[in-house]
């Protein structure tokens, strides 16, 4: 029998962070590489689950497992997860189980020491999901002996305990920590570890900041897998010390570059959204300028879910308001454009936009429809030399409708800072403020906070999120703590240049394997590790006036090196490791 691979998430057909892009994106390789012989295993939630998962009927050889769970009250439902590949597979019922949840928390005190006595739901449920999942897979090794050497890879902590309760077999187990729980938590509470890494306490820290439960046991993962793996150097690291185990192998991220547009078609595409962006800023600025300067403008953004340390937003609002201060006071005339798409909490969209918005188009809307009258008009004022005005080239109906068009345009008050009302308390709002980005008429850099999803629907830029970063000059992610960072791969993707950092697993892997051009690199990779963060900022903030005030050429050439760097982690190079690492596994643990 060929040696089947199931690989087990919480997040197969369940979209709730990262891990959901990792398997989705190279599901389809991993199906082209092994067949029927690699299945997604994931927790069953209903209505969302079948949402995107195609339920189907059991094949025939495994119907004898379907009615031994039943019979036992475990309820699995086969089909396809219908992404790229339909990937076959099984989700996982853990009703049962969950009714059960304190036995089985004491089964790993018990036999793993694993503290979950302070834990709640989001503990509670993905190990009772872990438990059925165990179940499901003992009864098809009672029923085909030859699954014992089937590979078992489960990722990050949430399937982990899968490995505990399977212990007895002795398997062909792997586990994949996308990030270590102890790591986030740390970094999300600002502490800069990577400087004394060594010297952490890593179970007492866990109780410090209420994690035990899920560090314990994912602490107790790494110790009892076959195969330990993690993502990047820099989260290797995070294994050696805080779940004392080495990592035996490196899966670095990947992802479908497919979806982006090719060499040839980036400068018509990037055309096409610079200009749908120019538009968005003159009705969401004009309305409250004398003059709204798009002409030879920089077009900088940032984006992900809202970790304002972690994601390094905070330095990035930091730096740009100290570029903002230098443009100033050195008297450099270069419109900046920062947008910020975070999606967040908010009150209201801001009617008073869409408001402008509307009339913006209704003004553009009647001056299309008269382009040819006033050509030909502007020609005969033109020829004959007359003044020109108003009246010489419209009628005095348009003349009304115009004007009443753009008195509705006219507003006296300040510019607003995001499209959307903001709780006054929004974090985000609160650093533009405090960086002195207000958004006023003679500031260089100006910011837009667009706190929703982007679409080609949300009635602002409409574009998509990936055609909207392809209009873009440049995107900033200054991350503090970024176990891999697909945020600025898709914007080299999208031919836009690209800042991260050293403390992301993505610029590691970028730097160890000496991937930059040296002199346009197309990638910065700004340095944090052991550094203040006042540092950072100044760096940055030098770093993005270069950037700004680039020559033409120089971008040009930029652009390039940022989309051919891409081409290097497209699934298509990247699943080879998957393929080496299964290869591995297979020789030294499934016989």
């Amino acid at each position: 029998m060929e040696t089947k691979i199931f690989e087990i998430s919480w997040e197969v057909g369940n979209k709730v962070g990262g891990i959901y892009t990792v398997l989705a994106s190279k599901a389809k390789y991993a199906k082209f590489s092994y067949g029927k012989n690699y299945y997604v295993i994931g927790p069953y939630l209903g209505p969302k689950s079948e949402a995107e998962f195609r339920i189907l009927s059991w094949p025939k050889e495994l119907e004898v497992v379907k009615q031994n769970l039943e019979a036992r009250g475990f309820k699995v439902y086969y089909g396809e997860w219908e992404i790229d590949g339909l990937p076959q597979g099984f989700l996982i019922d853990f009703r049962k189980t969950l009714e059960i949840v304190n036995e089985i928390k004491y089964e790993l005190w018990d036999r793993f020491r694993v503290d979950s006595l302070r834990s709640g739901d989001d503990f509670n449920q993905p190990v009772a999901w872990s438990r059925a999942v165990a179940e499901f897979i003992k009864e098809l090794i009672n029923n085909f002996p030859e699954c014992k050497k089937c590979i078992f890879h489960c990722n990050e902590w949430l399937s982990g305990s899968v490995i505990l309760f399977l212990k007895d077999y002795n398997l062909s187990t792997i586990f994949t920590t996308h990030a270590t729980v102890l790591g986030r938590t740390l970094a999300e509470n600002g502490i800069n570890f990577y400087e004394f890494i060594q010297d952490i306490k890593e179970d007492q820290e866990a109780y410090n900041y209420g994690v035990e439960a899920k560090h314990l046991l994912e602490k107790a993962v790494a110790q009892h897998t076959a195969f330990m793996t993690t993502i990047s150097n820099i989260t290797a690291d995070e294994v050696r010390y805080f779940l004392k185990r080495e990592v035996d192998f490196l899966l670095p991220n990947g992802f479908n570059l497919e979806k982006f547009s090719t060499f040839e078609e980036i400068s018509s595409s990037h055309r096409k959204n610079k200009q749908a962006i120019l538009e968005f800023l003159l009705f969401f600025f004009s309305p409250y300028f004398k003059t709204c300067q798009t002409r030879n403008a920089f077009l900088i953004f940032t984006s992900g879910r809202k970790e304002i340390k972690n994601k390094g937003f905070d330095i990035t609002i930091k730096a740009l308001g100290k570029v903002n201060e230098i443009m100033k006071q050195n008297g450099i005339i270069r419109p900046v454009f920062f947008f910020i798409f975070v999606p967040s909490q908010v009150i209201d969209v801001d009617h008073e936009i869409l408001e402008n918005l509307n009339s913006y188009r209704s003004l553009e809307d009647l001056l299309s429809e008269l382009s040819g009258e006033i050509l030909t008009k502007l020609l005969h004022i033109l020829i004959h030399e007359e003044k020109l005005s108003l009246e010489n080239i419209f009628e005095e109906n348009e003349i009304l409708q115009i004007t009443s068009t753009v008195k509705k345009l006219k507003r006296n008050k300040p510019a607003p800072l995001s499209t959307h009302i903001l709780p006054p308390n929004d974090e985000i709002l609160k650093l533009c403020q405090s960086a002195g980005l207000y958004n006023r008429e003679d500031d260089p850099v100006k910011v837009i906070i667009y706190p929703i999803y982007l679409s080609q629907l949300d009635g602002f830029l409409n574009l998509s999120y990936y055609d909207a970063i392809n209009g873009f000059h440049l995107g900033v992610f200054p991350s503090f703590y970024e176990p891999w960072g697909y945020t600025p791969l898709e914007t080299l993707a999208s031919g836009v240049m690209a800042i991260t950092s050293d403390l992301s697993g993505f610029g590691c892997y970028v730097h160890n394997k000496n991937l930059l051009s040296d002199v346009n690199p197309g990638l910065w990779i700004l340095k944090r590790r052991n550094l203040k963060d006042e540092e950072v900022i100044d760096n940055l903030s030098k770093l993005l006036l270069d950037i700004i005030m680039m020559p033409r050429k120089d971008r040009i050439q930029n652009k390039y090196e940022a989309r051919k760097l891409a081409s290097y982690f497209d699934w298509k190079e990247m699943f080879g490791n998957y393929l080496t690492l299964y290869d591995l596994v297979k020789k030294k643990y499934a016989g």
